[in-house]
């Protein structure tokens, strides 16, 4: 453990500061709600500034390991010396490492679209034209139609094709977003006996923690272009497998797009040996090197086997809280119903909001602006990474938000994440995609839609900020 602070060293003093502290609470023998060496009393051992302290403080408590008791001071907080793994959920991962970061921080974490593209100027001029009509303004604000505003369900028939996919409305039901739909998807078949599920290594983190709460897990690796069909067959011989979740275009975090055989492979062995389909369509709008939409596993699904979950959060916003399910023809009505206890009504206003965005040709113009400017990043992020030693991209994404990378063997995601944290960059470590809570790696998960590009190019010189002082090892 390192007991001074070096003053002339490249790597920051409240970067010391913190890993002094942090060893010192994990290595001396406090006890929880001890009371903690205050402020100043940090600032005059090591000599250094109130501000720096505080700083370091701050982040002390942010990781779980202090909090503070307003004119008391700081204490040691519950469960700091358990294994990282064992200590937090999935659900809290996402907060802790993504999106809890600062405006002053540069953001590689965030999963959602960029602030600066969210069409403000439209929603204001429609919403104000909705209003405007108070008898159907009163209509809107109302209990709606459990499968959703069928006006809206009557456009997304025509939206829909271009993922390859023929429905009627009455085929649509409209949530309150993508967790809903998986809860929804999770309890319709009852939680007694629990299903089994069988996800992505690795995969999107909120999807384990829902699947987890209803069901038994089973995992299989991801390859470069989805799963590998005859380990998947194998297994499907040794268990009972009710559903599998996946991502069939730019997966988060990999950002791996399924090739079409395995699509077509998936669709028959799901027939074959009796399993469901959830396939969360979330990202196939953001492709970057291609003319088209690349089509859903839904558009191939001739024996009814998949459920289609699209998220308008990504290509919109995410305050419009939509999301698309499009289950089995025959799960309608059952489905319908369950959403009536999970998910009442979903906002009338922001329904026909959508209807007319896309209705007016809006939702297209607004996709390509955002995919150029996404593309732009994307290929400047994947250029400078490839630049950069003690790493490499693991797949080289075609579209998506992400980019899924790996860390030289001798370097721990968790204490790379620390690192950047108290440079000003948040990253995600990719032990949170994986849903063993023992898993741990050196992967990160890299995200290109919230920093400018100069914000970028900062980001960059501080991963290899970080690397140039590189001091920690997995065991």
């Amino acid at each position: 453990m390192q007991k001074k602070l070096i003053r002339n060293s490249e790597v920051k003093i409240s970067t010391q500061l913190y890993e002094m502290l942090r060893q010192d609470i994990l290595e001396n023998k406090w006890k929880e709600n001890d009371k903690f060496y205050s402020v100043r009393q940090i600032s005059i051992k090591y000599e250094v500034n109130l501000n720096t302290v505080l700083k370091v403080i701050r982040m002390l408590e942010e990781e779980g390991y202090l909090y503070s008791l307003k004119g008391k001071g700081c204490f040691v907080k519950k469960g700091y010396n358990l294994d990282i793994g064992k200590r937090m959920t999935p659900i809290l991962n996402t907060f802790r490492f993504g999106q809890n970061s600062k405006g002053m921080e540069i953001n590689f974490s965030n999963g959602g679209p960029p602030k600066e593209c969210f069409p403000i100027e439209e929603y204001k001029e429609i919403i104000n034209e909705i209003l405007s009509d108070e008898t159907e303004s009163r209509y809107l604000m109302a209990y709606q139609n459990i499968q959703g505003l069928e006006s809206l369900r009557e456009t997304l028939v025509e939206f829909i094709r271009k993922y390859g996919i023929r429905r009627e409305k009455r085929d649509i039901i409209i949530c309150s977003g993508t967790q809903i739909a998986l809860e929804l998807i999770s309890t319709a078949f009852g939680i007694s006996p629990k299903k089994t599920v069988l996800l992505s290594d690795p995969t999107y983190q909120n999807a384990v923690h829902i699947l987890k709460s209803y069901c038994n897990i089973e995992n299989i690796d991801m390859k470069n272009d989805g799963w590998d069909m005859q380990e998947f067959e194998e297994l499907l011989k040794r268990k009972k497998i009710d559903f599998v979740y996946i991502m069939t275009n730019f997966q988060n975090p990999t950002g791996i797009s399924w090739s079409f055989e395995k699509k077509r492979k998936m669709i028959e062995l799901s027939k074959r040996y009796n399993f469901y389909i959830i396939e969360d369509e979330c990202f196939s709008d953001f492709y970057y090197n291609s003319r088209e939409c690349p089509k859903s596993l839904k558009a191939l699904d001739k024996y009814e086997r998949v459920f289609f979950i699209k998220t308008f959060s990504k290509i919109v916003m995410p305050a419009l809280g939509l999301t698309m399910l499009i289950p089995p023809k025959k799960y309608i009505d059952s489905f319908s119903l369950n959403k009536y206890f999970i998910d009442t009504t979903t906002s009338g206003i922001n329904q026909k909001f959508l209807e007319i965005f896309i209705k007016r040709g809006l939702l297209d113009k607004h996709l390509e602006k955002l995919r150029l400017n996404l593309k732009e990043k994307m290929d400047y992020m994947i250029r400078e990474l490839q630049k950069i030693k003690h790493l490499e991209i693991i797949h080289i994404p075609k579209g998506g938000f992400f980019i899924w990378v790996n860390l030289a063997n001798y370097i721990n995601s968790e204490k790379f994440y620390y690192k950047c944290r108290l440079r000003g960059l948040s990253v995600l470590p990719g032990f949170i995609f994986y849903s063993s809570i023992d898993e741990v790696t050196s992967k990160i998960r890299i995200s290109i839609v919230s920093s400018t590009m100069k914000e970028m190019k900062k980001g960059l010189e501080i991963i290899q900020d970080v690397f140039n002082n590189c001091d920690f090892k997995l065991k």
